[in-house]
Order: C-alpha cells, then sequence, then structure tokens
C-alpha cells in the first residue's frame, strides 16, 4: 500500500512513458499555413461525456460561427465554401500531443487510474482530422469514507449528504473536491468562520481507496454588535429590519450578503457596505469568539423626476412624468406620482402605421390618462413584509373591445418567502364603467345585450372590487436582459359580493419563462402563460340573476395577439371575432346581405375586426436572442396561442414566425418585430352597424378570407400576412 496525495490536473506530471501516435503527423513548421482542422472526434469514453472532455483540451476544430447561421454552414457540407460563417481552427500538432496527457490527467481525477488516451492525426491536403480514442479502464472505488472532528451542530448524516460521496462510489477526486467545499460553506454558515476540512486518502496499486476527511472547524463565531453608520435621515429601525442578524446569534455570511442585497433593494440607499470587527485585547488576540458588524449607509438623494416618451402599434404616442420622494417622512418610504398620457397622434393619424392598432373607431384614438399616487412601506412589522397603497383615476381602451373609464384605490402586502421567491396579497376596489360607443358590439356578441337600453344598463359605472394573491419564483440572472435562468408566476383572483365587488368571478393565470445561453450573445428564451375565468355557478349565468349581473368584467376575460403575445397578429385579433360593417359607409344600399357578401369575397379589409376574447387561453413564445454589442440586437421568434371559452378547446393552437430589431435605450429596450400569421379562411359571424347605434347580425357566419381572396401573387400575398409591432420592453 501506498499513500496518495490527492492532486489536480498536475497528476499529469507523473505519467511515464511517451503516448502511441498513430497515423500522418505534420510537423507544426511544415508549408505556409498549417492544415485546417475539419473536424475533431473523441471516441470510447462511456463515464465522462464529449462535452466534458472537450472542456479539458485545447485543440478546437473549425465549427460554426453561431447557431444563427446554421443553414450557412450546412452549405460547406455540399461543397460551397461560406467562409464568414465559419470560425476556423488550425492543426497544432504540440497541443494534440498535450491534450492527451490532460485527457488521462482528467481521468485520473475522476478516478479512472488505467485509463489510456492514443491520438490519430491524419491530413489530406491542407485539411486535418483528429481522433482521441479512449481505454477508461475500470474505475478505483472507495472502500470507506471516515469524516472525523465534526462539530456537535452538523450530525455525519448531513456531513456525509454534503459530500456527495460514499462507500461503492468511483473515487472522484474533483467530487470529493466539491463536497469538502460544500461542508466548509455549511460550517460557515453556521458561525465557524475559519472551518477547514483536510482530506486523506489511501490508494494500493490496482485496489480501492481508503478515504478521510478531517474537519477542523475552529472557533465558532457569534455576532458582537451591529452598529449603524450613516442612516440618520431613513432611520436606523428600518435598516436593522432588514438585516438579518442580531447580536448575540451565530455570525453567518450568507445572511450578510442577503442583508446587503435587502439594503440596496431600498430606493432611499444609493450604497450599503459591511465591515467586519473582531474585538482584540491588548495582545492582539480576539478576546472572545465573536464578531461585529459595522453598516454603512450612505443616502440617495430623496428627489426624483423621470420623464418618459415612447410608441407603440397599440398605444401610439406616449408620454410619462414621474415624480418620486424617496425617503418620504423618513423610514425609507417611498411615495410616487406619475401622470401618463396615451394614444397622442392616434386621432390625427387616423389608424396608420404606426398607429395601426389603436382601434378602428374615432373613440378608441381619443386620449388617455392615468394619474396616479403610490406609496411605498419597505418595512411592516417585519423586514419580510413591504406594503403598498395606491390611488388613481384613469380611461383605458383596449382596442376595438372597449373603453374604460375608472378610479379607486389598491392596497397590497408583500411576503419575502425566500430569496427568489415573494407573495402578495391585494383588494383593489374600482368603481368602473365603459363608453357606450365603444362596448355595443362586444356585449351583444358575447353576452347578448344587444339592445340599446341593455347596453346602457351594463356599462354603467360599477364596483370592480377583487382579492388577488400572487406569489412569483425568480431565478432569472438579470431582469432587463436575462441569459439564464427563469421564472415562475402564478395568480388567483376573486370577486364576489363578499368583497363588495358587483362583478362576480373567478380569475387564474400561471406562467413560465426560461433563458438559456447558448453561447456569448446568443440567449434561446421560451415563454408559456395560461388563464381561465369562470362565473361562479356557470360560465357566465347564475340561476335567478339580474340581467345586469350576468356577465364577467370585460377586462378580466382573456385577449391574445398583439406585441407582447402572438406577434403574426394585430392586437387581440387571435381567437373569436366578429366582422363589422358600417351601414353608412360599406352598405348604402341597404341589402346587408348581399353586402357582406360582396365585402367578403371583393374587400374583406374593410370590415373591422372586432375581438370577442374567452374564459381561456394560452400564449406561448420561443426566441432566440442575438445580441449585437451593448445596444443593439437581433431576435427570430415563433408564438402560438390560443382563445377559447373552455380549457379543453385550447388544443386549437396557432403558430406564427417572426424576427425583429432590439434597440437598449434608457427607458427600456424599443422594440421593432415582424410577425407572419400563417392562418387561411375562417367561417366568423358578422354584423351591421347602423347609424342610430342599431346591430343587425347576419344569419349565416361569412368566409373571410383577408390574404387569399383574389388568388394574390406571392408577395402580395406575403404583404398582406406581414404584422408590424412597434413598443418598448421584452415581450417577456
Amino acid at each position: 500500500m501506498r499513500r496518495a496525495a490527492l492532486v489536480g490536473l498536475a497528476f499529469a506530471a507523473t505519467l511515464t512513458g511517451p503516448l502511441p501516435l498513430t497515423g500522418q503527423t505534420p510537423t507544426s513548421g511544415a508549408g505556409p499555413r498549417p492544415a485546417e482542422l475539419r473536424s475533431l472526434y473523441i471516441n470510447g469514453n462511456e463515464a465522462l461525456s464529449d462535452g466534458e472532455l472537450r472542456t479539458v483540451i485545447e485543440t478546437r476544430d473549425t465549427e460554426c460561427r453561431s447557431a444563427l447561421l446554421v443553414l450557412f454552414c450546412l452549405l460547406r457540407g455540399v461543397g460551397l465554401n461560406v467562409g464568414f460563417a465559419h470560425s476556423q481552427a488550425f492543426l497544432d500538432t504540440l497541443d494534440v500531443e498535450q491534450d492527451a496527457l490532460r485527457l488521462r490527467a482528467y481521468y485520473n481525477l475522476r478516478g479512472y487510474y488505467e485509463a489510456q488516451v492514443e491520438r490519430d492525426i491524419r491530413t489530406v491536403g491542407r485539411e486535418a482530422r483528429v481522433w482521441f480514442t479512449i481505454d477508461e479502464g475500470p474505475p478505483t472505488l472507495i472502500e470507506s469514507l471516515e469524516i472525523r472532528g465534526l462539530p456537535e451542530t452538523v450530525p455525519p448524516e448531513a456531513a456525509q449528504a454534503l459530500i456527495g460521496l460514499d462507500a461503492g462510489d468511483v473515487f472522484d477526486r474533483g467530487r470529493l473536491r466539491a463536497g469538502r467545499d460544500s461542508l466548509v460553506r455549511a460550517l460557515r454558515r453556521q458561525g465557524y468562520v475559519t472551518a477547514t476540512v483536510f482530506e486523506e486518502a489511501d490508494r494500493p496499486y490496482e485496489g480501492p481507496a481508503r478515504v478521510a476527511l478531517d474537519v477542523r472547524p475552529g472557533s465558532r463565531f457569534r455576532v458582537g454588535e451591529v452598529r449603524v453608520e450613516g442612516a440618520e435621515a431613513i432611520g436606523e429601525d428600518v435598516i436593522r429590519e432588514l438585516f438579518p442578524l442580531r447580536a448575540g446569534e451565530y455570525y453567518n455570511q450568507e445572511a450578510e450578503q442577503q442583508g446587503q442585497r435587502n439594503l440596496f433593494g431600498l430606493e432611499a440607499v444609493r450604497f450599503a457596505s459591511i465591515r467586519r470587527e473582531t474585538p482584540s485585547g491588548s495582545n492582539g488576540l480576539p478576546m472572545d469568539p465573536t464578531i461585529d458588524l459595522v453598516v454603512q449607509i450612505t443616502p440617495a438623494a430623496p428627489l426624483v423626476a423621470r420623464p418618459g416618451l415612447g410608441w407603440s402599434t397599440d398605444q401610439c404616442g406616449q408620454t410619462e412624468a414621474q415624480v418620486t420622494h424617496r425617503n418620504f417622512l423618513g423610514g425609507a418610504r417611498r411615495l410616487q406620482v406619475t401622470g401618463q398620457l396615451k394614444n397622442l397622434f392616434a386621432e390625427q393619424l387616423d389608424g396608420a402605421f404606426p398607429c395601426s392598432d389603436v382601434g378602428t373607431s374615432t373613440e378608441f384614438r381619443k386620449l388617455n390618462y392615468l394619474l396616479q399616487t403610490e406609496l411605498l412601506l419597505p418595512v411592516v412589522f417585519s423586514g419580510e413584509n413591504s406594503l403598498t397603497a395606491r390611488l388613481f383615476i384613469e380611461r383605458e381602451t383596449i382596442p376595438d373591445i372597449f373603453i374604460e373609464e375608472a378610479a379607486g384605490f389598491e392596497i397590497g402586502i408583500t411576503r419575502r418567502l425566500g430569496r427568489n421567491t415573494t407573495a402578495t396579497l391585494s383588494y383593489s376596489p374600482t368603481y368602473t364603467g365603459f363608453g357606450e360607443q365603444s362596448a355595443d358590439i362586444f356585449f351583444c356578441v358575447n353576452f347578448g345585450f344587444c339592445e340599446v337600453e341593455d347596453i346602457v344598463t351594463v356599462t354603467r359605472s360599477r364596483w370592480l372590487a377583487p382579492v388577488t394573491l400572487g406569489m412569483v419564483y425568480n431565478r432569472a440572472d438579470d431582469p432587463l436582459r436575462p441569459t439564464r435562468g427563469y421564472y415562475l408566476t402564478a395568480e388567483g383572483e376573486a370577486a364576489a359580493r363578499s368583497t363588495g365587488s358587483q362583478y362576480k368571478y373567478l380569475r387564474v393565470i400561471a406562467q413560465a419563462a426560461a433563458f438559456m445561453e447558448l453561447e456569448p450573445d446568443l440567449v434561446l428564451a421560451g415563454r408559456a402563460r395560461s388563464g381561465i375565468v369562470r362565473f361562479p355557478g356557470t360560465r357566465i349565468f347564475t340561476p335567478g340573476a339580474s340581467r345586469a349581473d350576468r356577465l364577467v368584467h370585460p377586462s378580466r376575460r382573456f385577449f391574445v395577439g398583439g406585441s407582447q403575445s402572438v406577434r403574426g397578429f394585430a392586437q387581440n385579433l387571435l381567437g373569436p371575432r366578429v366582422l363589422v360593417a358600417d351601414a353608412t359607409e360599406d352598405c348604402p344600399g341597404g341589402d346587408f346581405v348581399a353586402c357582406v357578401a360582396r365585402m367578403a369575397a371583393e374587400n374583406p379589409a374593410a370590415f373591422d375586426q372586432r375581438p370577442r376574447g374567452g374564459d381561456a387561453a394560452l400564449d406561448i413564445s420561443i426566441e432566440l436572442r442575438r445580441y449585437l454589442g451593448s445596444r443593439w440586437g437581433l431576435v427570430f421568434f415563433a408564438d402560438a396561442g390560443s382563445v377559447s371559452q373552455n380549457l379543453t378547446e385550447l388544443k386549437n393552437v396557432v403558430w406564427t414566425p417572426g424576427m425583429g430589431v432590439r434597440f437598449a435605450s434608457p427607458v427600456g429596450s424599443i422594440r421593432f418585430d415582424v410577425g407572419y400569421n400563417t392562418t387561411y379562411a375562417a367561417e366568423l359571424p358578422a354584423i351591421v352597424s347602423l347609424q342610430d347605434g342599431t346591430l343587425i347580425q347576419m344569419d349565416q357566419p361569412v368566409r373571410f378570407d383577408p390574404f387569399r381572396f383574389d388568388s394574390p401573387g406571392a408577395l402580395r400575398e406575403l404583404w398582406r400576412r406581414i404584422q408590424l409591432h412597434v413598443s418598448i420592453g421584452e415581450a417577456f
């Protein structure tokens, strides 16, 4: 038996004898230029993957520069040289020779001491190929694993789980090292600031290994004093509530870091630093195993104003002014007053791009507004809770669906359940009503309220007062430009007489998004979202309910399509729709049936498409994001969605592809997206709107085919299917 010291990749220096070399090996000085390395193969490996082994070696072969260029890269396989698509690599025989040593050393590190690696280089003209052939041999197993010196606070079973290895496992020194680091971190979380773990291993030739870990925890430190400096204007109590460590508790470095993140989350704090001090006696040695913490706060400027300008196809010109007091009456309370105007220039542009999605009638093109005051209390009862109160008045349009005027307030409490998890409970009573001119078709088609007096009844202002519970679990690495991670959200909303609401419904929405970096500056992103709303008793009606009470609030129904969902469609136009013809402009002759049939056959674009929405919805988006520096980006996307009256009907999903350009501006990512509508003819209900507001619905649906009704050429049809979107902020 011999005692083997644990080593890293330097173990390669102990390997003896040259490795066998087969095939033709050009010298590094042959010719004016080395051969291009077209292919690199790794054979014989079973325990370790190709991807893992490629990270160990220096040799690289010519590869496609980006997944976005894969089609151009494939052209090379049929004899076409598209050089810009490839990142060329050239043969270096010295690297190949050293890589064989590296692979063997790496196998030793992972517990395969008898592994052998052969290299094979073959050249044809100015092209080369390299093979690494591996004979892994049998792994060295662990006969016993002993952990000595554990403090009472760490049970042996917990330590074993942190190490992740046990008797019978492969003697993988990489995993052992990672397990040792996990054990050290666990000890330091419990106050053992100087904890270390030493390894010893006996491995006889061609035999199993005996491993011992010697734990030396050292002294267990407590928090002595926590001092707060520089927080006079904010208030020391708030800082202490958000900083989780208390005097007398065992020191925990992770808790200290979480406290610093909490303080940076306060807008009233410009900078927060934590300084550790160890009390000392006259001999310079610690008097007691304690650590004093000094929390140094640099306050931010209390008042800040922010103007904003924006543009989108569904809200036209937008402007915003926001004034924030970051430390209102002390305690890091945030008071924020916001004013917004939307639909600027919508009337003047009369529905032309880039305001093409604001709505088809003048009522939808009038100015929208929001005036809002919001107060945030960052600490309520404890540092884990915050409270938000909001008072607002607004006019908002959902294009071609309804115009809502509302005033109300909202109060909500948010609790941090973990580093990445928050939950919010809110109550938001709102006195809300609808414009009669904009809502008649929506209420007639969806709820059967087609008479003028009925529409007046259901559009009058009433109380909407839901209680909402939402949860967010966020593991994305960046809130504005994520490249890795994911987030999950879920929200349940209920409104009933018991909540003070004159609308009654239950609504649930769930969403998941994930991000994966395929290569530097190339990110694959995906999002799926689904929701359902139900009226108590049945979908809409409850036996004995009055006509005015027989509807779910329209803003709580689901609409899909537009810049934030399925971009191959105009705003809200995926799913159930109704075609509207104007009697005065489109059908002056009075024969409405013949008029509607003629419009469908000769000029379907003359119809106003009004979305009906649904009680259930699903939308999915997949994006390939290429960042072109710090400002510009290119995106290829595929969106899908469905809207229906129940979840079982959501299987009829419509896919639309597209691409877009991104520009990172101070107000957010400016998006210009081009979507392609893949749908064909559909049978849709049609309505003729008379001048006095009366609605006449056709007995038979109309065949609606806006893209191919006149057998257009390929380019004309392509242009008709294109949908343009301009907006601010990522789709997800």
